[in-house]
């Protein structure tokens, strides 16, 4: 979806009203209750490996964001037992949407409305059942709002507050000749609901799978982070978990966050264009101007992993975000653990150094909905539980993490940046 400069606020105050502390309250929680079904239905299974983490990754994050987006609730069911419900027929169809995004873009949807060639099709079908879905949901919020309840408080009952704004608009119109929109049309708010899905539904998923099998890699990390888990949580069930108390202290998953987004982004550049005029970068002696209205392409993984800014760049170093205290106790002895995990603070780059979020007033919106949902993963997973490499026949440990971070560096790149084949490892998840 692209909008002007001019027309993008209309679309930012919609979409930005529902992303409060509110709602990272149920992001919280909810994600909490994915990764202990999750780690549920990993248990029930071939304890020696898990079918697809990538997948159950995907499932994971699409239940987040269906449960919080779009107040639909459902339970986690893993790759290896696929169902017949509406859950999982919502995110066939999601899912097939996203993976042939490109090819919805740019064929007419007459075309895949015909029986042939098959494969169109059924991206023709997961299109239209796609778009019943999003229909649905916002019939059943215009419905509460006509009854003049509050809604379900999802990013839905923004967008049906905005084409309430958008209908009265159109009846008053002929009297407000010349004045900006306010609300949304059904085509945009349906633009807005695939972009939501898009960005907040691969990205998280993605980045998830690149650190499972980079944790599984680095056990050390793993001890690390759970150090922090059990000191910050106090050891205590995550279903008594609180969002508030422990969010803003679990600095260490954040740095895990952080640093897989540093190395693997899930876009590689930010498109911008210039202004009306011309505009003048200076790089080092050189002046370099580019024209009006002229396309620029900054690269995030150039300036991410530039020498210059980063100490030994290619190397994934959670530990590289967190500071460490410098503060003694009171006889000069090293301070506690839980003195110094207080006292650890996050590492704040250079400006312009790391924007995995793009930057500026057009930052993405749901950026503390992705560190909210990542750090009650994590967070949940290696509070009792590690992940290991499944090792192959006659594989050596060390030969097995090579093959494993191979797996991460072998990606390509269509919308996002993902793995080619991120079933190529195998891992397993043992409880403590």
């Amino acid at each position: 979806m692209y909008t002007s400069w001019t027309d993008w606020p209309r679309h930012r105050k919609v979409l930005a009203a529902p992303f409060n502390e509110n709602i990272m309250k149920f992001v919280w929680n909810e994600s909490l209750k994915q990764t202990r079904e999750m780690l549920q239905s990993w248990a029930r299974g071939d304890e020696s490996r898990i079918p697809s983490v990538a997948k159950d990754t995907r499932t994971l994050s699409l239940n987040v964001l269906a449960a919080t987006g779009f107040h639909r609730s459902y339970s986690f069911c893993s790759s290896n037992k696929p169902g017949a419900d509406e859950a999982e027929s919502y995110r066939n169809a999601l899912q097939t949407v996203l993976d042939n995004a490109i090819l919805l873009m740019f064929v007419p949807r007459r075309l895949l409305q015909l029986p042939l060639p098959r494969s169109w099709a059924r991206i023709g079908g997961a299109a239209a059942e796609f778009k019943r879905y999003m229909m649905d949901m916002l019939n059943e919020e215009t419905t509460l709002l006509k009854q003049g309840e509050a809604g379900t408080g999802s990013l839905m009952t923004s967008f049906v507050r905005a084409l309430d704004t958008h209908q009265k608009e159109e009846t008053a119109s002929k009297s407000n000749e010349g004045l900006l929109s306010k609300g949304l049309t059904v085509d945009e708010i349906f633009g807005n609901i695939f972009v939501i899905n898009f960005a907040g539904h691969d990205t998280t998923a993605n980045t998830l799978a690149f650190s499972m099998i980079l944790l599984a890699a680095n056990p050390e990390v793993q001890g690390w982070v759970a150090e922090e888990v059990r000191q910050v949580t106090k050891n205590s069930d995550s279903e008594a978990w609180d969002y508030h108390a422990l969010f803003s202290n679990l600095k260490r998953c954040r740095a895990v966050l952080l640093e897989t987004l540093r190395l693997y982004p899930p876009i590689m550049a930010l498109p911008k264009w210039s202004s009306e005029q011309p505009q003048t970068l200076q790089i080092g002696e050189r002046a370099i101007v580019i024209p009006p209205q002229t396309g620029v392409m900054p690269s995030l993984l150039t300036v991410q992993t530039h020498p210059k800014y980063w100490l030994d760049p290619l190397r994934w170093q959670p530990s590289r975000w967190i500071l460490p205290p410098t503060a003694l106790e009171s006889n000069g002895s090293r301070l506690g653990l839980a003195a110094r995990l207080h006292q650890e603070e996050l590492f704040t780059p250079l400006q312009s150094t790391y924007f995995p979020w793009s930057d500026g007033p057009q930052n993405c919106p749901g950026a503390k909905f992705a560190q909210v949902e990542f750090v009650a993963v994590l967070a949940c997973l290696l509070w009792n539980h590690r992940m290991m490499i499944v090792q192959e026949p006659n594989e050596s440990p060390e030969k097995a993490r090579n093959r494993a971070l191979a797996t991460t560096e072998d990606c390509d790149m269509e919308l996002l940046l993902r793995m080619r084949n991120a079933d190529n490892v195998k891992l397993a998840c043992k409880r403590l």
